[in-house]
């Protein structure tokens, strides 16, 4: 058996070394070397065969598996991952991580917005999550590298996303990632392919076109403006301020108090979880002042019968967690016959569930004919197998079912839908993502959970005010580091879906919740074209009014210019990163200082924490 294999054309070099059981791939056009970490031990090359640019090996360890690796005519590189569909299989990591050639590199990492991790970090946590998973896992179905220079680098995009996610680790003190395969009710089921694209110039931005090019007809992904023709009322959330209401908030004269300090444009959403309801033509008086109507749904979550919160359904008619007599019939089960759950509750089927979902929209809408739903969870928690005998799914077919669950709430409501997190094999059915702004991994090791402490996020109980949606607190110091810091944010999800959906903050990470802070906030929504989010009630609106007045005019009709266009690139202008520059579609330009200094920028002056327009 040869040693060395090579596949080659006039860009790139992939050289497999079969004695080291590694691949390294030079890039011909800058000369740089990307090398793989050797497979696991436990894989043994049987055979090697080669033809033209493909290399088929065959491999013996957890199963037996052939790898087909090619160079592509366009210079990309792919790993196919067959094997008997019917051989047993808890996980495998495969093709093991490129290593950076140095420190001098990021992982652009693409949980949420997006954020450039130093492969020297040695403090964010990192860990093996599946795909789609707001929890740590990659809202879109790729992870990058790419040079401080942002020019060279590499991407890999899952194109067998479901039962798929990445492996981040620390290897020789710098941060890689290896694709994770799954197994699909138990078996290693289908091909598994993950394809790796080399870039020589473009750094992140580049990386972000190129999964463009490949996401918008993968998942059918249609633009805003595209979206409009079906759902006019999308017209009204573009340029606009989100905002979820409570107590007082839900009455048609707080509404009228926004419009006359000139919030022109808003979309207002409730939760019915949350007494107090508005009164019944509440939609109807919101749409004649122009603003967008909406309710927060949620079809993930039940208890078990005999949970004392049930019994709220009686005073708390549209509860949404709560389907008497049907534990048993809807809730999602693992291969032993025990439930998922989490904090809030057990998760449900969608397979199941939407009989229930149907009777409960259809009583909703009679009393409030709103134009659209924020739906809660569906694309933040992850894709899971149901085993129950009645509705088995494997996680592809559970993503097929939330798409059938949105299809269905559009189909026969005309309503246009929201989403916790942007994970995207939902493509355009989810026109707003509330969450993609806040990082969510960026509250590790802090007191967000300690009652009592600056830092406390606060709790659900209040049902009228929740502290958690109405308070304030101070920020902490992981938040400050990577989420809210200009140095390694980067707009990943923004130059892939701008002109699709919208986003924002998460409801509980709010533009005001941490009022030193807010500036900084409505600056990003500026440069990335993002909608500011808003949790109120009436007395947190009167606190703050003046600040919320001028964080709507600094932002939004900024905002209402640039709504359908695409994001085309966004660059660090200054040394320090504190001056950046987006470009959309449009030919429009944002420049912000997040600096506490002015700066000069095309014969213009940048006030601290200030933004220039450019047309």
């Amino acid at each position: 058996m040869l040693n060395i294999w090579i596949l080659e054309d006039h860009q790139l070099e992939i050289k497999f070394n079969a004695q080291e059981k590694r691949i390294t791939v030079t890039d011909k056009r800058v000369n740089k070397s990307w090398e793989q970490l050797p497979f696991d031990r436990d894989w043994y090359i049987t055979e090697i065969s080669q033809s033209g640019n493909t290399l088929q090996v065959d491999l013996q360890g957890i199963i037996t598996m052939t790898v087909t690796i090619a160079l592509t005519e366009q210079s990309e590189v792919t790993f196919k991952l067959s094997a008997d569909s019917h051989a047993a299989l808890e996980k495998i990591s495969f093709p093991p991580a490129f290593m950076a050639p140095n420190p001098d590199h990021y992982v652009l990492q693409t949980d949420s917005q997006g954020l450039l991790l130093p492969v020297t970090d040695n403090v964010y946590p990192l860990e093996e999550q599946p795909l789609y998973f707001c929890g740590g896992g990659a809202a879109m179905a790729w992870l990058g590298v790419t040079d401080s220079a942002f020019e060279t680098g590499y991407m890999a995009i899952v194109e067998s996303p479901f039962d798929a996610g990445f492996d981040l680790k620390r290897e020789q003190g710098l941060i890689t990632f290896t694709p994770t395969w799954f197994n699909t009710m138990g078996t290693f089921g289908y091909e598994r392919k993950v394809r790796y694209i080399f870039f020589h110039q473009g750094g992140y931005v580049a990386q972000c076109k190129r999964y463009r090019a490949y996401a918008w007809p993968q998942n059918k992904v249609i633009s805003l403006k595209e979206n409009e023709k079906r759902f006019p009322a999308i017209a009204k959330i573009l340029g606009a301020v989100h905002i979820y209401t409570w107590d007082k908030a839900r009455e048609v004269d707080f509404a009228r108090k926004l419009k006359r300090a000139g919030i022109e444009k808003a979309m207002l959403l409730w939760d019915a979880n949350h007494l107090p309801y508005p009164e019944e033509d509440y939609d109807t008086r919101l749409k004649e002042l122009g603003y967008a109507t909406g309710a927060y749904e949620l079809f993930t979550d039940i208890h078990p019968e005999g949970y004392t919160g049930n019994a709220e359904i009686e005073w708390i008619p549209l509860k949404r967690n709560v389907y008497p007599g049907l534990f048993e019939k809807i809730t999602s089960r693992k291969s032993d016959g025990s439930t998922y759950s989490n904090q809030y509750g057990t998760y449900v089927c969608p397979e199941a569930v939407l009989p229930e979902m149907v009777k409960r929209v259809e009583k909703e809408l009679q009393i409030y004919p709103h134009e659209t739903y924020f739906v809660d969870v569906y694309q933040a928690n992850g894709l899971y197998e149901c085993h129950h005998e009645d509705h088995p799914l494997t996680r592809q077919q559970y993503a097929e079912a939330i798409v059938r669950n949105y299809k269905y709430l559009e189909d026969h409501y005309n309503t246009f839908l929201g989403a916790e997190f942007g994970a995207d094999f939902a493509g355009s059915h989810a026109v707003y993502a509330h969450g993609m702004m806040t990082l969510q991994r960026t509250w590790f090791n802090s007191d967000i959970q300690k009652e009592g402490s600056i830092y406390h996020l606060g709790d659900w109980k209040n049902n009228e005010r929740p502290s958690v949606m109405l308070g304030t607190r101070t920020a902490t110091d992981t938040y400050l580091t990577y989420s809210i810091n200009e140095y390694t944010r980067v707009p990943l999800y923004e130059l892939v879906y701008h002109d699709a959906i919208v986003t924002s903050w998460r409801w509980e990470d709010a533009n005001h919740h941490s009022p030193e802070i807010w500036w900084k906030k409505d600056l990003f929504n500026i440069l990335y074209g993002s909608a500011p989010l808003w949790s109120i009630d009436q007395d947190r609106w009167e606190s703050f009014e003046s600040t919320f007045v001028e964080s709507y005019q600094r932002v939004c009709p900024w905002l209402q210019q640039i709504c359908y266009d695409e994001l085309l690139s966004h660059r660090f202008v200054s040394e320090d990163r504190h001056v950046q520059e987006t470009l959309f579609s449009s030919g429009k330009r944002a420049i912000v200082n997040f600096g506490d200094k002015h700066y000069r920028y095309e014969e213009e002056i940048i006030e601290p924490r200030g933004f220039v327009i450019h047309e």
